[in-house]
């Protein structure tokens, strides 16, 4: 990530003002940490997982349906059966959109490095040579410039996020109920 300790020791103080939003909008995006490779195969693996598992889990219930000695708990197999198989589902949408997610803000954040670079790249030579406040004005319409693109790299990501969310609000959610004394979030 560009920052301030990446800027070159001769770099003028006008240079440094006038990349501080570029750098700003930068921080912004974040600092591109994603989920451990463990994560990620294991939210891919799940919907696969509960797929394989869910032959085994109606030839069970099949033979307690046949032997009618768990009558009560047939109903309740078959409802968390259909939860699993919904949820692996929803695993199975999710993960696409969330490797989209990522890699979009990888994206942005390149392109702000790169705008930042070069920026700095393109300025510094032209205020170390500066003679008059015209030759100073140029570099102040440059980092407008650099600002303008930088600001249409945030709005592009966010535009594709806010298609992500609608996608994410398009899939449908499973009706899962979790016993009370079974859900994480209970108080102790």
């Amino acid at each position: 990530m560009q920052n301030e300790s990446n800027q070159g020791a001769n770099e003028p103080a006008l240079v440094t003002a006038l990349v501080a939003p570029l750098v700003k909008l930068r921080a912004a995006v974040g600092d591109g940490a994603r989920p451990a490779d463990a994560t990620m195969s294991a939210m891919a693996a799940l919907p696969g997982t509960v797929r394989a598992s869910d032959d085994a889990h109606r030839g069970g219930l099949e033979q307690l349906a046949s032997s009618d000695t768990a009558r009560a708990a047939v109903p309740v197999i078959r409802r968390t059966g259909g939860e699993l198989a919904a949820l692996a589902d929803v695993s199975e949408s999710l993960a696409p959109l969330l490797t989209s997610a990522y890699d979009m803000r990888d994206h942005a954040a390149t392109s702000l490095d790169n705008l930042i670079s070069g920026f700095r790249a393109q300025a510094t030579p032209l205020v170390n040579a500066a003679r008059s406040q015209a030759d100073l004005d140029s570099v102040v319409n440059l980092a407008a410039d650099f600002v303008r693109d930088a600001v249409g790299v945030i709005k592009a990501a966010d535009g594709h996020m806010d298609a992500l969310i609608a996608e994410i609000g398009n899939i449908e959610q499973p009706g899962v109920t979790v016993r009370a004394d079974l859900r994480l979030d209970r108080q102790v």
